[in-house]
This record gives C-alpha cells, sequence and structure tokens, in this order.
C-alpha cells in the first residue's frame, strides 16, 4: 500500500450504512470507526458485478470456522434465478440482484437436490432445507 492510500479495515468498524447514488449509478457505503472516524466508499454499479464475487471467493479462502448459533442469515432478496449447464458438466445456478449477477457452479448431483429443496419449499415445507 503506498502513502497516498487509506486503508478502509471493516474489522474496526461499530457502523456500516449505505445509501443509493442514482445520479452516479453507484451505492455509497459509510463506515464508522471505534474512534468516531467516518470513511465513505463509493462503488459504481458496474463494479458491483466484480465486487460480490470477489469477496465470496475471498472469504471461501479463509479457514472454515462454526458459525455463531446466535448469528443471523442475511436474506438478500433475488431479481430472478437461472439454471443451466456449464461445459465441464457442472450445474450452473445464476442469481440477480439488482445490477448485479452471480453465477455459482455445482456439481450435477448437486442440482438434483436443489431441485428438490426447491420443490418442497414452494409446497408449503416450513422448515429451512440446505442443500450441500
Amino acid at each position: 500500500m503506498d502513502n497516498n492510500e487509506q486503508r478502509i479495515d471493516l474489522s474496526q468498524a461499530v457502523e456500516v450504512s449505505g445509501e443509493l447514488l442514482p445520479q452516479a449509478n453507484a451505492v455509497q457505503l459509510s463506515v464508522v470507526r471505534r474512534g468516531g472516524e467516518r470513511t465513505t466508499l463509493t462503488i459504481p454499479a458496474a463494479d458491483l458485478q466484480r465486487l460480490v464475487p470477489l469477496l465470496l471467493l475471498l472469504g471461501r479462502a479463509l479457514p472454515q470456522v462454526e458459525p455463531d448459533a446466535g448469528a443471523k442469515l442475511s436474506l438478500v432478496p433475488t431479481d430472478s434465478l437461472s439454471v443451466g449447464e456449464l461445459p465441464g458438466g457442472e450445474t450452473l445456478l445464476a442469481v440477480a440482484v439488482g445490477p448485479a449477477t452471480v453465477g455459482f457452479s455445482m456439481p450435477a448431483a448437486a442440482a438434483e437436490k436443489l431441485g428438490r429443496s426447491l420443490l418442497l419449499a414452494g409446497s408449503e415445507a416450513p422448515a429451512l432445507t440446505s442443500v450441500q
């Protein structure tokens, strides 16, 4: 990191909020650190498409730890869901959220479990179904 670059350490954040900037076609994140210092990060909508998969891939590389029992699942409303086949035989699951679409590849066998889970979810099944 060079001297002109400011580091944003979200582990030091006590509050993170966001807002839309329609005129700039961007989202803006405001991060407040423990000392009260505020940093603003503006992300153009086109970069959201690259940022979301990057964060997910980086997070996947971290050591696996048991989730905190008190941690809540973050729900993200989706605009659309698409399923297809990739050249290697894997199943593609594409999820669109606003201006970004994230594609997930999964073994073909997992697609069958996913299909059954979706059918169960649509038939008044109250319990959460997990596909692994």
